[in-house]
């Protein structure tokens, strides 16, 4: 029997969180869980929390039922060569970029737990992300548990954790950055900083809990706030005019992307894909290009059709792209603007219209043919603004349009 059910790995400021999180909810008691470090200051803060603590990460590995992983991704590697020899706990994995496959491969474990919280965790205000690989349903039970006491927890399937990676997991960044904005402008107005800070804490809480309580769209509780003429609607107008959304989602796709880049070090080759389409009639003579680069390597895919839409060309653009790489199994992040191809993949529209045998679908061909070259390699899309200050993007636009131009002269 183990001695003890739960060890962790690392004795920093997450797992000091998760540590206080479990004995506060009477998730565990002091005795059942041993924390390890090489800190002697950090052993010391653990001790106090009453549970036991080494500097011997075998030794902690072969006394425990579940072990959980709370170091910098870059200490892993030393650390799972330590133990590999002989493991068995089950695993449960807090670090950042480390795949479900890394951890199977570093360390033999055959019992999986990936998990990707955030830094609200520390205050019992977290959101976690938890997949499992191996793991029974009873199993299960004791890493939702550990995670619900930091905060609210969601079961997804590992391909999603980039996509958590920037939404949640670096998500209060982003939340930090717009209540400074906020505090900002009410200082401006002649606020005093506890009196803006005080006032934007609040609005931001309550927005977020309407949001979650009301069964409106999200953009009905901005009508609702707003009125003709008023003083919302002039901020409002100023941060649609001003892109905010597209901005914010660019910048979580730029995060997502280095989460991918970060998940996938040297396992597979990474591509970068921008794409773009260009018609003239709508239907009539159109061009599409597509530039992947690769490290310092780019190709250039371009070509068109005498008579065609812009969806068309848009769809020809990322199949073309996707079909000039001969490396089997590559990482690949497509830069599209167009709503039609990037909605189509991430909301699985493709799916749907596959379930309907395609009824009702245009440009069937090229889906058909998108679809099996989705399977090929593992594919995500980032939906980018047109015309934007995205040098790539701007390149595959010109492209496209001389493409289009080139066959309206014949």
């Amino acid at each position: 029997m183990d001695k003890y059910k739960l060890g962790i790995v690392g004795a920093g400021n997450m797992s000091s969180a998760i540590t206080k999180g479990i004995l506060t909810n009477g998730v565990l008691e002091p005795q059942e869980i041993i924390v390890s470090d090489l800190s002697d200051e950090k052993l010391a803060q653990a001790k106090e929390l009453g549970v036991a603590v080494t500097k011997d990460n075998v030794l902690l590995s072969k006394s425990v039922e579940y072990l959980l992983f709370a170091v910098k991704p870059q200490s892993f590697p030393d650390i799972a060569a330590e133990l590999k020899q002989g493991f068995a706990p089950k695993v449960i994995s807090i670090m950042a970029g480390v795949t479900v496959a890394t951890l199977k491969e570093k360390l033999g474990a055959k019992k999986i737990c990936r998990v990707m919280p955030n830094t609200p965790c520390m205050i019992g205000s977290g959101m976690s992300a938890l997949c499992f690989c191996g793991y029974d349903e009873e199993e299960k039970e004791f890493p939702l548990a550990v995670f619900s006491a930091l905060g609210e927890i969601i079961e997804l399937e590992e391909k999603k954790f980039d996509a958590v990676t920037s939404v949640s997991g670096s998500g209060p960044a982003y939340a930090y950055m717009f209540a400074q904005g906020m505090i900002k402008g009410g200082m401006n107005g002649g606020l005093n900083f506890e009196e803006a800070k005080k006032l934007t804490l609040a609005t931001l809480i309550g927005g977020a809990r309407m949001i979650g309580n009301s069964d409106k769209k999200i953009d009905d509780l901005i009508d609702a706030v707003c009125s003709k003429g008023g003083t919302t609607i002039q901020a409002v107008a100023y941060y649609r005019l001003a892109g905010l959304e597209e901005t914010i989602a660019e910048g979580v796709d730029r995060c997502r992307a280095r989460s991918v880049e970060m998940s996938n070090p040297g396992s597979q080759t990474a591509v970068k894909m921008y794409t773009d389409g260009a018609c003239s009639g709508n239907p009539g003579p159109g061009g599409y290009c597509a530039i992947l680069t690769f490290g310092d390597v780019e190709k250039v895919v371009s070509g068109g059709e005498d008579s065609t839409t812009n969806n068309r060309m848009e769809l020809m653009a990322v199949i073309s792209g996707l079909e000039s790489i001969k490396k089997p199994r590559c990482v690949i992040e497509v830069h599209s603007d167009s709503a039609y191809v990037v909605n189509a993949v991430n909301n699985d529209w493709l799916k749907n219209w596959q379930a309907r045998r395609w009824a009702d679908v245009k440009n069937v061909d090229l889906w058909k043919k998108l679809v099996n070259l989705l399977a090929a390699h593992d594919v995500r899309f980032i939906k980018v603004k047109g015309h934007s200050d995205d040098e790539m993007n701007n390149r595959c636009d010109e492209i496209a349009r001389k493409e289009s131009q080139s066959r309206a002269e014949k």
